[in-house]
């Protein structure tokens, strides 16, 4: 098949190609949803350069909640687009942080469940270990270190394994001992939400938990290769996507706001495969 020119480049770049029908619709929407937060911030009251970034936010919020999705349900096209809306909802509590830790935690499940179908590039690790190192100083997360250790770590072992991945996991280490050492961090659980929060967050983890258990057959190729994607790879990748959001709760409020994003991409991938399990039990 055709190979993009960004793949000589890179093995974890996914450009949206427009012959794809939801492709197109995302690209559609991005700059629907900059509008919406835009207007959302001019009615709070917001001035120039805030009304500006809340644009900039609602574009990158589209693209990013669906993307991460793409990566965690890639059969299931419909959570893409939940998960997109839902993370509307998470809108007022995010920030530059957040998309940082959203793409970034992106890229370290793509290097793990390879949707792109072409093994990391040596490149690609330094600069994803790179982006890591940026999370861990500025959100005081060394256990996002270390999630981002066992996603490198994953791509070593698991099919067609890439063992040069274990000297970044073990760069991820490093950088989390340095955090520890030099960054005044407190690690534990405060109790910082309500009942009705905990609840809630309570139930998205144990269904996406269900969701992930329960893909045991994919349908989705390789973008390059054309190869089936490996089952145990997405649901590794899954499985840090969740990790990235359980780590953050260690850090309190501002942990539960960074990973807003992919919190809400979680639930959207949840609740999906929830509506297409029980329209399917209703059809039997």
């Amino acid at each position: 098949m055709d190979q993009h020119p960004i793949y000589g480049v890179t093995s974890i770049g996914r450009p949206l190609d427009k012959s794809c029908a939801t492709n197109r619709a995302v690209s559609r929407l991005m700059p629907v949803g900059g509008v919406i937060a835009g207007v959302v911030a001019l009615m709070r009251g917001d001035a120039g350069l805030q009304v500006a970034w809340a644009f900039v936010a609602g574009i990158l919020l589209v693209f990013g909640a669906w993307a991460l999705a793409r990566e965690l349900a890639p059969d299931d096209n419909p959570a893409a687009f939940v998960s997109m809306a839902l993370a509307f909802v998470v809108l007022p509590l995010i920030g530059p942080l957040s998309f940082l830790v959203l793409f970034t935690t992106m890229f370290l499940v793509r290097i793990v469940n390879r949707t792109v179908g072409l093994p990391t590039r040596i490149t690609d690790s330094f600069v994803v270990t790179g982006l890591v190192f940026a999370v861990v100083y500025l959100t005081k997360s060394p256990l996002f270190g270390t999630v981002a250790a066992l996603a490198f770590a994953f791509d070593a072992v698991l099919r067609d394994p890439l063992r040069r991945q274990w000297v970044f996991a073990v760069l991820c280490l490093c950088g989390v001992g340095v955090s520890l050492t030099l960054l005044d961090v407190e690690i534990g659980a405060p109790s910082f939400v309500s009942a009705g929060v905990a609840v809630l967050l309570v139930v998205i983890v144990l269904a996406y938990l269900v969701t992930l258990l329960q893909t045991r057959v994919l349908e989705s190729r390789g973008d390059v290769t054309g190869d089936g994607l490996a089952v145990s790879r997405v649901r590794a990748g899954m499985l840090i996507a969740l990790l990235v959001a359980l780590q953050a709760l260690s850090l309190g409020e501002p942990g539960l706001a960074h990973t807003a994003i992919v919190w809400a991409t979680i639930a959207g991938v949840s609740a999906t495969a929830v509506v297409i399990r029980l329209r399917k039990k209703s059809t039997l």
